[in-house]
C-alpha cells in the first residue's frame, strides 16, 4: 500500500509537469506532498513494528508457580544457611533478602 501511495504521489507530479490549468497543477502539487507523506509514514511504521520484540504477558497461573518456586529456593536457602552456620550464637535476619537489583 505504502508504494501505491508513492506511485500516485509520482503520477499526481506528472500531472504538476503536463498541465496547463494552474488549478489544476497546485491540487496534484498538494495530492502529491499527501500520498508522498503518507506512503513515508507507512514505510517508517512498518519498520518500527518489524523491529520492535514481541512481549509475553505471564498469566495469573504461571506468576503463582514462580512465586512458590522461588518462596521454596529462598525457604531452602535460609535452612542451608542456618545449617552451615549452627548455634554459633550469630544472629540472623528473619526478614527475606531483597532480590538483586536487574539492569535493563
Amino acid at each position: 500500500m505504502a508504494w501505491f501511495l508513492m506511485l500516485l504521489a509520482v503520477g499526481c507530479f506528472l500531472v504538476v509537469f503536463v498541465t496547463k490549468s494552474f488549478a489544476l497543477g497546485i491540487l496534484c502539487l498538494l495530492l502529491a506532498l499527501v500520498f508522498l507523506l503518507a506512503g513515508a509514514v507507512m514505510l517508517l511504521s512498518a519498520r518500527v513494528t518489524s523491529a520492535t520484540r514481541k512481549i509475553d504477558v505471564l498469566s495469573a497461573e504461571e506468576l503463582r508457580v514462580l512465586r512458590e518456586q522461588a518462596q521454596a529456593k529462598r525457604a531452602a536457602n535460609a535452612e542451608a544457611g542456618a545449617a552451615a552456620g549452627g548455634n554459633s550464637g550469630a544472629r540472623t535476619s528473619t526478614t527475606p533478602e531483597s532480590p538483586p537489583p536487574t539492569s535493563r
